[in-house]
């Protein structure tokens, strides 16, 4: 899977700031760059993400026996936690 950036118009952007009198939450802006980017972006809270890759890298250890190639496994959970 590749991730690709997304371009959203400065105008729709634009367009959002200034319809919202009272800002934005985080909510609505989620919701708005999911629209704008026909359901390829959402957002999801951070702790989501850390607890998820958390959970995938028990799953990693309990089936190493499973695993293809089990440090590569790893060492991509690893990335994804530099990220976050």
């Amino acid at each position: 899977m590749t991730i690709k950036d997304c371009f959203i118009k400065k105008e729709e952007f634009m367009r959002l700031l200034f319809t919202k009198i009272d800002g934005v939450d985080t909510y609505e802006l989620s919701m708005w760059l999911k629209s704008q980017t026909d359901d390829e972006w959402v957002v999801v809270p951070r702790e989501f993400c850390v607890l998820m890759v958390l959970f995938l890298e028990r799953q990693a250890v309990a089936k190493e026996h499973l695993l293809f190639n089990f440090q590569k496994v790893l060492g991509q959970l690893q990335e994804i936690k530099r990220y976050l």
